[in-house]
């Protein structure tokens, strides 16, 4: 279980995170599982990470802090099985690994011809075991709702047992019959907080996925501490989420480095929020 306390650095630099013990997790509320976008950020020693650590060993640390992570590494291609397997292990119990489609099939393919490819994504996922989570199908901006009958059938052929999201970038997706498409699919839309898509607060399903994004200009590079105040933002997201605990939904929920600048810290100060710290 995440530990209610709180690890305060001296530098004020450094941001105050989750301490737990090492071995099994749990989120920090029942059914409310929020993590980051990767974990991988060398620029988080110091924070996340202790100096010098070496990049084998961040998930480990990652994991002593939160319960769960969006693997970012999956859009640029399906990894290997030994890749999978090597996660699986370091996770501990109660882990769960969100990861998105390969661009790949939602980007250069648009979910056309590509049913081999998911499928073999899907099978390699798979080896996560119970430490699987949500599958994320992030579509490309230019993807608009003309597209509803393809996706509609790319979603159909997926192999049944793991968890789905989707997530549209274009406009002509608000206001469309996604959300029963979704609904009918038991697939999750996800639920975005970024500067080209209104905020839309609805679950199509059992589980919510939230995704805290930003501008990846505005922060580009140097993610050591919070740059830029959502205290307002994120109280609106606490609304949702209070809400959809009281439904007994599942809840994920990811911060990306461009949200604030540092993600940890986002999820940290969400927590906070929702616990009255003003």
């Amino acid at each position: 279980m995440l530990a209610s306390g709180l690890l305060v650095m001296e530098d004020p630099q450094q941001i105050k995170l989750f301490e737990e013990d090492a071995g099994e997790v749990s989120p920090p509320e029942e059914g409310l599982y929020l993590g980051t976008s990767g974990w991988s950020y060398a620029d988080w020693e110091g924070t996340v990470y202790p100096p010098a650590t070496p990049p084998g060993g961040r998930l480990t640390e990652y994991a002593r802090h939160f319960a769960t992570v969006e693997i970012d590494s999956t859009f640029y291609g399906t990894p290997r099985g030994s890749t999978v397997e090597r996660w699986r292990r370091i996770a501990p119990t109660g882990f769960l690994f969100a990861a998105k489609f390969p661009q790949e099939i939602t980007h250069e393919k648009n979910l056309i011809g590509c049913k081999e490819a998911a499928d073999n994504f899907v099978r390699t996922m798979q080896g996560l075991e119970d430490r699987l989570g949500p599958l994320l199908l992030q579509l490309p901006p230019d993807f608009t709702a003309e597209g509803m009958e393809v996706l509609s059938t790319f979603l159909r052929e997926l192999p049944e047992g793991p968890r789905y999201v989707v997530e549209v970038r274009h406009r002509s997706w608000v206001g469309s019959e996604l959300p029963e498409l979704l609904g009918e699919r038991g697939v999750a839309l996800t639920l975005v907080d970024y500067p080209k898509m209104p905020r839309l607060a609805e679950a199509t399903t059992d589980f919510a996925y939230i995704r805290w994004l930003g501008n990846r200009r505005e922060f580009p590079s140097g993610h050591t501490h919070l740059k830029k105040d959502r205290d307002d933002d994120l109280l609106w997201w606490a609304g949702v989420v209070d809400r959809f605990l009281e439904e007994r939904k599942t809840i994920f929920a990811y911060a990306n480095n461009h949200y604030q600048n540092h993600s940890p810290s986002t999820v940290e100060r969400f927590l906070e929020l929702r616990r009255g710290d003003r």
